[in-house]
Parts: structure tokens; sequence; C-alpha cells
């Protein structure tokens, strides 16, 4: 006999389909969606890292950029024969220290170089005096952060024939306190 009876889904298992589609359509989109929230998160604090790496490196560029200016016109200073190097040596107070003062007598332009000064204490500040006709003229106070730079432009003097440097109060002193000097030199 002859099986003439065919099989049909139920309609209720038939209109079913769809629905599990779209479920399983659903839960792709939200696996999308969150995955797609995830990368963009971790790529946006990838951005952020590499912005402030940015910014940086041109703080350090433009650091190096500065210091390389600086160095340049340090050494057309040291080269210049208009310059007379001074040689600052320490005194009891610090007799490791070293400094080199370029003074060109023309411009009245003073340059000071110091190497292995202490730091100076809290509230002071180191001052350099240049004798000149037998008077202490106040050459300028140094800034800390400008010790370790290379050469420090001073106030101009003129007729200056030696050289002393000292520790005073920050802001600096009207005369040299003479038993707070660190180093000397003349011409």
């Amino acid at each position: 006999m002859e099986d003439t009876s065919y099989s049909e889904e139920s309609p209720a298992r038939v209109s079913k389909l769809p629905l599990i589609g779209l479920g399983a359509a659903l839960i792709l989109a939200l696996i999308a969606m969150f995955t797609f929230y995830f990368n963009w998160r971790e790529t946006e604090e990838r951005l952020q890292a590499a912005q402030l790496d940015n910014s940086q490196y041109e703080k350090d560029s433009y650091r190096v950029s500065n210091l390389i200016q600086k160095n340049k016109g340090d050494r057309e200073v040291i080269a210049d024969p208009a310059y007379k190097a001074v040689v600052l040596r320490g005194t009891g107070k610090s007799p490791g220290s070293i400094g080199l003062v370029y003074y060109n007598a023309a411009t009245r332009e003073i340059f000071l170089d110091i190497n292995r000064l202490p730091e100076a204490p809290a509230g002071q500040q180191y001052q350099l005096w240049a004798m000149s006709g037998g008077k202490a003229v106040d050459a300028g106070t140094l800034a800390p952060e400008k010790l370790n730079e290379g050469l420090v432009k001073l106030n101009p003097i003129g007729g200056a024939q030696s050289f002393q440097l000292t520790l005073e109060k920050a802001g600096g002193a009207p005369a040299p306190s003479a038993s707070e000097t660190y180093m000397t030199g003349g011409l």
C-alpha cells in the first residue's frame, strides 16, 4: 500500500521559526554591539595615551631645541676672543667648586658657568660680585635651576678686575658677605 499521506509541519511550529530567527539575529546584534563598544573603548584609551605621548614628545622636542640653541649661543661666547675667561676657584667654604666667568670689557657683558657648587640652602641663593674701581658691584643673583644649564648671563658691569661668588639671602644683598664667599678669581 502506498502511503499517500505527507508530513506537514504543524502550524505552531512554522510560526515559531521566524521568532527563533529573530531571536538569533537579536543575540548576534547584541554580541556585535558589545564587541564594537569594547573595541571602541579600547581605541579611545589608546588614542588618549597616544595624545599624551605626543604632547610629551612635543615638550621634549621643544626643550631639546632650546638647549641646542642655548649651547650654540654658549659656544659663540666661549669662542669669541672679545670675552676673557676668568677662572673662579672654590674657597674654604667649597674647595671643590670651580667656575668660569666670561667677561667682555667692551660690551660689559658677563656670563657665568659653574661646576660642583653646593646647592643653596632654602631662603638663600648665590650672587656674583665684580670688583670694579675698588668697590664690589652686584652682577646678579643665580636662580638655582639655572646653575646646571651652561652659561648664565648676568648684569653688565664696566671695569671689572675680579669676581667673587657669595651665598646671600634670596633676592640678593646690597653688599657681599665676605664670610660667605664660595668662589673667587681675577683677571
